[in-house]
Formats: structure tokens, sequence, C-alpha cells
């Protein structure tokens, strides 16, 4: 009997130890859930998630600069290449607005769009002359044309890049339009290039060589386009030109007493 009590007493108390970690085990559990939730919150606040990070890189420069992006409560400092790209971001804003500034007409040429065809149409002639000269090469390499023909053939080729060198190196200096911005500080120099396309020169005023101390003469066809800063020389002509506004001319080139007709 006493050992049978025993036996039951043993049993009870077995019973309520597994009890107790039955109950014990879901507030562990939660605990344990409480404990990870903090520690991801913590460390999601001391690194943003990869896609917040994604967006942050998104953002315009001026915003990273100002310290606004994706992830409220986080300042972030300009970045080093912003302070690399800060020139060239002057140096385009200043051409930008250059050329969005209005300009008034001057002076135009109306030959320059002859002179655009000359120049264009010398390209497509040297153009068509070098790709002969290879073929007659050839022919000539494998005695199917004669001596005479090939001496020809190589003498206009070279002839024609003399005369395109020549011609555009005359045609590009050529100028077509002048302008003056409405403060009258920016002249604005239109004249061809190479390949016959309109190329935009700009320069402050107060860098032209007035006409007086350039140095021509009233009969001479073609007046030179002298800056105090440059050696390059372009040119233009009053005589077969048209003065637009002759008073910011003036404000130019200085008086035209000389160079009237």
């Amino acid at each position: 009997m006493l050992q049978s009590s025993k036996l039951m007493l043993a049993s009870e108390a077995r019973l309520c130890r597994i009890r107790t970690k039955v109950c014990m085990a879901p507030s562990f559990g939660r605990l344990l859930q409480n404990e990870l939730w903090t520690w991801s919150w913590k460390k999601r606040d001391a690194h943003p998630p990869w896609f917040l990070g994604m967006r942050e890189c998104l953002q315009s420069p001026k915003q990273r600069v100002k310290g606004v992006n994706c992830y409220p409560g986080r300042q972030q400092e300009p970045s080093v290449c912003l302070c690399h790209a800060a020139p060239a971001a002057v140096v385009q804003q200043t051409a930008v607005e250059q050329k969005t500034e209005e300009f008034k007409l001057v002076y135009r040429f109306p030959g320059i769009k002859y002179c655009r065809m000359l120049s264009r149409l010398k390209l497509l002639q040297t153009a068509t002359t070098m790709i002969m000269l290879p073929p007659i090469t050839y022919l000539y390499l494998q005695d199917q044309v004669s001596q005479s023909v090939f001496l020809y053939t190589s003498g206009i080729a070279l002839f024609a890049g003399a005369m395109l060198y020549a011609m555009s190196y005359f045609l590009r200096r050529i100028i077509g339009f002048i302008y003056l911005n409405e403060t009258g500080q920016t002249v604005k120099v239109a004249h061809l290039t190479f390949w016959g396309r309109r190329s935009d020169l700009y320069c402050p005023k107060e860098t032209v060589v007035p006409l007086d101390e350039v140095g021509d003469s009233k009969e001479e066809l073609l007046l030179q386009f002298k800056r105090y800063n440059s050696r390059a020389i372009l040119y233009f002509t009053i005589k077969y030109g048209q003065i637009v506004d002759r008073q910011k001319f003036t404000q130019i080139f200085g008086e035209l007493e000389r160079y009237s007709s």
C-alpha cells in the first residue's frame, strides 16, 4: 500500500513538471518573438532596406545636397562626385544661357548660302574623285589601263584635295551673320565649318577690335574681324553685305564714316 502511494506521488510530480514546461513554452516563444522583432527594427534603423537605398540613389543631386531623401529622419551629405561635376555643370549652364539669350541681328551677308552650297559641292567632288582613284590604281597594276589614264586620275585627285583645302580655308572665315545681345555686352558671329554647316562664335564686345584699329582701307572688299584675345581672323564685307542695325554696328566696330559709300 505504501509502495503504491509513492508511485502515485512520483507520477503526479512528473505530470506537474510537464504541465509547467508546457505552460512556460508559449511565454518563452512570445518573449523570443519580441526580442527578434525588436532586434529587426534596430537593425532596420541602422541600415535602411535595399529598396530604400535604391530609391535614394535614384534621387536628383539637388535633393541629395539638401538632405531630402526617401528615408525619413536621415540626412545625407553631398556626394564627392557632385563636387567634380560642378564646373562642367556651370559651363553647360553658361552655354545654355547664351543660346537662350535673345540676340538682335546687326549684319548679314546674303551670299553665305551660296558659299554653303559651294563648300558642300566641293566636298562631294573631292569624295567622288578619291573613290575613283583606288579602282584606277588597281586596273593600272593589272595592265588594263594606260599610264596616262592613271596619272591623269591621280592629278585630278590631288588637285581636288588641294582646292578643297584652299576653298574651305577661305569659306570657313566668311561671316554670314553678326548679332548683339540686348545688354550690348556679347557679340555672336555665325560662320561656316569645314562641312558647310553653321557655327556660332560668342565673344565679349570689349574684345572686338574696332575698324579704325584694324587698318583696312575703304576700297578693300573684305574687312577683318579681329579680337584682342585671339589670333583667328574672320572676314565680312560691307559692299555686298547688309547692315541691319547701324547703331548696334557702330557699338561693335566704331564709326563708319570711312567705310560708308
